[in-house]
């Protein structure tokens, strides 16, 4: 924004007159700076009005024509030349080369002092950028009103008819969420691309004298819902800037209030799930608040139990997850685990859900998955989730472990159990185990086979495809050296338990 060069012959004080580009007079002067070098260029950035009484001006007409056209090339917006000082009027060869060059040449009679053109350009950018503020502090209110009444794209649009502008709002991918007008493209992505600062900040923007495009992150605290792109065919101004990063906090208000309302209905669903665990909510009630939140209780309910990592990140994580798929979260973090309730028919989804957590960069996850419960069964589906999680870790399966399918495998779940099964197994089963690796036998499968079919010689055998006396044989033989009495209950289930360790520590 600059003071045009028509307002400021239109101050009579002055006294200006134009020389030369007549039509060049819409012209915006950034700044008026006065100077007398005889090659000014290094000092000038672009946008003066460059005023100077010829003091050191070349006497030949080429070097002349040379001064102006540099100036011209730099970026002056115009030349104030003062007479009746240095030269009584301006010399012809300026005036030739201004008109050449279509720079507009101003003169600057005696009496006028250089430092009134400055004051009073200083003085009518300062009262634009407080118009600017007054014109913005007028369409703020009106695009609050728009966010309240239409959201995004209402915020959109009156943006872009308050700033004269092209506005879009784009997603993450890039996907245009709202535009105004209609029909406007978004920028080309090298465009979109150059914009994006390396060291992420939240505004960035290209700008030439007729030709502007600014981009605002769309964003509260860490979460970003996308960019809001201005588009314009002219220079951009505070305003335009203003009113950008005000209508992109709207949009991002807009943005948040569904996820709001959805960390909130997961704050209550959490409270609503601890209960549910814990028992000490009846089921009647446990129903009423489930099926009101639109979660599927036909088929039971299942528990979910997600070991490693950050259990508050992973059920926001599964949160999402769960949402794409049209469940609410009922989750909540147990033994260093993130726990999430799930329909009973929806085993496929816990599935789901554990692959694309997995599948982050650097996520280690076990899970394991309830049988399908009944509401009032919520301790126990706790229970039964978090022992096949624990399964899950300690076999370094990435796979979901069903509970069901642990069947006569739950007590080596538990740390602390395994741990003591593990030594059983490897005190009374090294004999067996090292006499089969010295001669080539098979006691311990023999073994393992006698007692998983309850001591039956014709089925056991028929397992391991010999006669039923050889395995009476490997039988005497194996009781020989662990020296116990396989016709004893508690023995042949110590056995097996240490079997079952045996067959764990292998893998």
């Amino acid at each position: 924004m600059g003071v045009p060069l028509r307002w400021l012959l239109g101050r009579p004080e002055l006294r200006l007159r134009v020389l030369t580009a007549r039509e060049q007079l819409n012209r915006e002067v950034l700044w008026a700076h006065s100077i007398e070098l005889a090659d000014p260029v290094p000092w000038i950035s672009g946008g003066e009005l460059l005023l100077t009484t010829g003091l050191r001006l070349p006497a030949e007409a080429d070097a002349q024509h040379k001064y102006v056209q540099r100036l011209a090339d730099a970026g002056v917006v115009a030349l104030g030349f003062g007479v009746g000082l240095s030269h009584e009027v301006v010399p012809a060869a300026v005036v030739a080369a201004a008109e050449e060059t279509g720079l507009p040449l101003l003169e600057v009679p005696l009496p006028t002092p250089f430092a009134a053109i400055t004051k009073a350009v200083m003085e009518r950018l300062a009262e634009q950028q407080y118009e600017g503020v007054v014109q913005a502090s007028r369409i703020q209110p009106r695009m609050t009103r728009a966010a309240l009444h239409g959201g995004a794209q209402a915020v959109v649009r009156e943006l872009a008819v308050s700033t004269g502008t092209a506005v879009l709002f784009l997603d993450h991918e890039g996907r245009t969420r709202a535009a105004h007008p209609a029909d406007v493209s978004a920028p080309a992505p090298d465009v979109l691309a150059d914009l994006r600062t390396p060291d992420g900040a939240a505004a960035a923007v290209s700008s030439g004298p007729e030709a502007g495009v600014a981009v605002q992150q769309v964003r509260v605290g860490p979460r970003v819902h996308g960019r809001l792109v201005l588009v314009t065919d002219r220079a951009l101004t505070p305003v335009d800037h203003l009113l950008l990063g005000h209508a992109a906090s709207l949009v991002a208000l807009e943005a948040e209030k569904p996820l709001r309302l959805r960390d909130e209905q997961n704050r209550v669903n959490g409270l609503f799930f601890r209960m549910l665990l814990d028992g000490s909510i009846p089921a009647p009630a446990a129903l009423g608040h489930l099926s009101e939140a639109g979660f599927p209780v036909r088929d039971g309910v299942r528990v979910l139990a997600l070991r490693g990592g950050n259990p508050r990140q992973a059920l926001e994580a599964a949160g999402e997850q769960l949402s794409e798929r049209g469940l609410p979260l009922f989750g909540t973090v147990r033994e260093q685990c993130a726990v999430l309730l799930l329909p009973g028919g929806h085993a496929m989804t816990a599935q789901a859900v554990t692959d694309r957590l997995a599948a982050r960069p650097g996520a280690r996850l076990w899970a394991g998955l309830s049988s399908p419960h009944d509401l009032e069964d919520g301790p126990t589906a706790l229970r039964e989730a978090l022992s096949a999680a624990s399964a899950a870790q300690a076999r370094g399966c990435r796979e979901v472990i069903h509970f069901d399918a642990l069947a006569g495998h739950v007590l080596l779940t538990t740390p602390g159990t395994r741990t003591v099964l593990e030594s059983i197994a490897r005190t009374r089963l090294a004999p067996l185990a090292a006499h089969d690796a010295a001669n080539g036998t098979e006691l311990l499968a023999s073994l393992r086979a006698f007692l998983e079919h309850n001591g039956q010689w014709e089925a056991a055998s028929a397992s391991l495809g010999v006669h039923r006396h050889t395995l009476r044989n490997r039988m005497d033989r194996a009781q020989s050296l662990l020296g116990v009495d396989l016709d004893s209950a508690h023995v042949r289930a110590e056995l097996l338990l240490a079997l079952s360790a045996w067959q764990e520590l292998d893998r």
